[in-house]
């Protein structure tokens, strides 16, 4: 799980960032759910280990503000990352579990990695729970059940349909 960590409500100079697309950084108490998603979304320096996380946990004072569930990435440059997700509310596990909960930085960098110990749905269907995303083989049986479903189960039909969309 991605922690990402929100500072003092601050301005940034256009120049300093322009890819950011926005003048100010930081939290404070008045800011929407869309502003608060806004600051913690991104741009950050991000190794890749980052796009294997499902959720994002951000924390301001130490405190857990909002929780995301991670759908997808933007890229800016060699190194800037943005994530795209929902934000979750009552009633979702993962909210229910971190929104409001006291989980303070360990380090001064303003992001961190928790361990999810959180199960949830496989995400080939089966009705299991994994902690990750797929239980030990299931992300074989999603690609072989989408090829046998929407290719009569040609193998060489999906490669070329997949190698089509990559040029």
């Amino acid at each position: 799980m991605l922690r990402i960590t929100l500072g003092y409500p601050r301005r940034h100079h256009p120049s300093d960032a322009p890819f950011l697309a926005r003048t100010w950084g930081g939290w404070d108490e008045g800011m929407s759910e869309q502003e608060v998603y806004d600051a913690g979304r991104g741009w950050w320096k991000l190794g890749s280990r980052a796009e294997r996380e499902k959720y994002a946990l951000l924390t301001a004072l130490g405190v857990v503000r909002q929780v995301i569930e991670i759908t997808g990435w933007d890229q800016a440059g060699a190194d800037r990352r943005a994530f795209e997700g929902t934000i979750l509310g009552p009633g979702h596990p993962m909210y229910e579990q971190y929104f409001g909960q006291v989980l303070e930085a360990t380090s001064r960098n303003p992001i961190g990695y928790l361990d999810d110990d959180t199960e949830t749905p496989c995400r080939c269907g089966c009705g299991e729970s994994a902690k990750n995303l797929w239980l030990p083989g299931h992300d074989q049986r999603a690609i072989h059940d989408r090829i046998r479903r929407d290719f009569d189960g040609d193998v060489a039909a999906f490669i070329d349909w997949y190698d089509q969309l990559r040029r």
